[in-house]
Formats: structure tokens, sequence, C-alpha cells
């Protein structure tokens, strides 16, 4: 008779796993590919995906940052393309709670990060909140997202039914299939985001008179050096990215670190408002995403729309002040709408 053979012991099993979650971090993307999603459950030898998805899940939670609470928090969303996007959750020391971000909002940053269009499921290591359960009812078909937990797996339509989303502020006779919802490549107009068209409105501490002169922002920013011109780029296409579908305030930030790292955000709007991510949350995403200190940032340009309902600057400002006070921030208004 052949060799019987043995089941893998369950350490055994969260050592493959930790070694997979340590490989994804350490590449600083917080992203597991779908080719070693389909290793992984043959090394495991299980068909279930929501299983491997919720060890994931557990696994990251390690490299969670809440200072204040103490309370690690893991998430793991599967993309339509097979991908696992990573994510947990991290508090600011220093500023108020509404500051944190929510282990699902991270996941929900890196697939954006990446380009993942569509979100099937996702696992968490404790049961949503309500501040998370409203943010993912901005995906696509969310009623129908496969949420994941040791204790259940349920679609997110029994966690938040009678829900309020994004289809709830339709303009009358608006098409739903034509609502750009979050992940989804955004189509809208931009051509007003002209960077030949630009006022500054705060520059190292200092806000700046408002002005009737439009310049080209390289312009403005070459009077304080090249390293700002560097960032100007990065923060008008993280601008283009943002999902402001409810006060069309789009805004991107691009910072720079003490050791030359740079980093893009930009702000994701919610149908209920509260649970928005501002760009410097996304941004704090990014960078613990790369194992980086929040605290060595250096310069942050943070563009925004001018005239629009909704400005970060203050936000922004008050924030690196507490975790990075020497950081340099230049804020400016970019587009055709500029205003004195």
């Amino acid at each position: 008779l052949g060799a019987r053979s043995r089941a893998m012991p369950a350490d055994a099993h969260e050592d493959i796993v930790a070694r997979v979650v340590d490989d994804a971090v350490a590449r600083g993307s917080f992203v597991v590919l779908e080719s070693v999603v389909s290793t992984t459950r043959r090394a495991l030898s299980t068909d279930d995906a929501d299983a491997l998805l919720l060890r994931l899940a557990q696994s990251v939670s390690r490299y969670a940052r809440p200072p204040t609470s103490r309370f690690h928090v893991g998430a793991a969303a599967r993309g339509a393309s097979g991908n696992v996007y990573l994510g947990v959750n991290v508090e600011i020391s220093a500023v108020p709670l509404n500051h944190s971000i929510h282990a699902e909002q991270f996941a929900l940053v890196t697939a954006m990060a990446n380009e993942e269009r569509k979100v099937e499921a996702i696992a968490t290591t404790e049961a949503p909140c309500g501040h998370c359960r409203q943010f993912m009812n901005e995906l696509r078909d969310a009623g129908g997202l496969r949420c994941v937990t040791r204790k259940w797996r349920s679609p997110l339509a029994e966690l938040l039914p009678h829900a309020f989303g994004p289809m709830d502020l339709l303009d009358d006779g608006e098409d739903e299939s034509a609502r750009t919802l979050l992940l989804e490549k955004s189509w809208v107009d931009d051509s007003g985001m002209n960077a030949q068209f630009a006022t500054l409105a705060y520059v190292h501490g200092e806000k700046v008179p408002p002005s009737a002169d439009l310049m080209p922002l390289t312009h403005l920013l070459e009077r304080h050096g090249d390293d700002w011109n560097a960032l100007a780029p990065l923060a008008l296409e993280a601008m283009r990215k943002a999902y402001a579908p409810y006060s069309s305030s789009r805004a991107g930030i691009a910072i720079k670190t003490s050791c030359g790292g740079v980093f893009v955000g930009w702000s994701l709007e919610c149908a209920a408002y509260n649970p928005s991510m501002s760009p410097l949350q996304v941004v704090f995403a990014r960078m613990v995403a790369q194992g980086k200190d929040l605290s060595s940032i250096e310069q942050c340009l943070l563009l925004e729309c001018p005239g629009a309902h909704v400005k970060y600057d203050c936000t922004v400002r008050l924030t690196l002040e507490k975790i990075a006070p020497k950081a340099s921030v230049i804020v400016a208004n970019v587009g055709h709408d500029n205003v004195a």
C-alpha cells in the first residue's frame, strides 16, 4: 500500500499564509497576486476561497497601527481580477478619532491604487462597523458584496438593510448605469483642472492673499524650489483620480518624505458624507502599505478646485502640524474657475 498522506498541521498552514502576507508587505504593495492566491490554495489543499481570504485578513492585522485603541483589525478584499488587496486600521495620535482609517477603507484604497475595477468579497477580522458598511455601499452591485468574518458570511445587503446609497442622490431622470461608482474608471470631464490656470492659497504657514492673476502652476511653484514642481504632475494626476460625485470637489495630494519617497492621495466621497476619506488619509494608507513613518513627511502639495464646496486645506495643515510639524505645505487652486 502507498504511504497515507497526513493533514498539514494548523501552525504550518498559518506559516504559509504569514509568508504570503509578509511578502506582500515587504514589497510595499499590500497586494497578493492571483497567481500567489492560487498557489497558496493548493499548498493549503483548500477550495474555500473565502476561508483563505479570512486567513489573509487575520495575518495582515499584525501590521495595523492603532496607538489609541490597541485594537488590531485586518481586511482582505478579493477583486474580479483574482488579486487580493490587504488593509489594516490606522489611528493617528493627537488628532480627532475621525481621522482614523478603517481596515476596509484601506483595502479598497489598495484596490483603487492598483486599478482594480470590482471587488467581489471582503474578509475582516471583526464585523464591519456601520461606517465601513456605508463606505462599501459606494461599490457597484454593493448589495451582493460577500462579507466574511470568523462567525458568518453574508452579502452586504443583509448587513446594511434598507440602505441609503449613491442612487438615492441621482438627479431626476439620471440613468443609474451612467453613474460612476467607487473603483470604476472615471469619465467625468476634467478639462476644468487645467494647471495653466492656478493660484496659490497657502504657502509655508502663511495664507496667500486672493489674486485675480492666474498663472501656470509650474511658474507659481518654481519660486519655492524645483522639488515642488516635481510634485505638481503627481498631485494633478491624483486629483483626476479622485472620486467626488456628490460635491464635485476633487482634491489631490503629493507628498515627499525625508527618505525621498513620494506618495499621492485623492479625495474619496461617500453618499452619507461622514465615511468619506480625505486625500491625506489616502496618502497615509499608501505610506503605511510601504512601511513608512508618517512623521517623515517633509513636503506636501495639495491641489483643490477653486470655489469647491468641500475644502481639505485646513484639515491637512492641522493634521500635519501634529504628526509632521516641520513639513512644508503648499495649497493651490487649479482650474478655469479660479476666483479672486
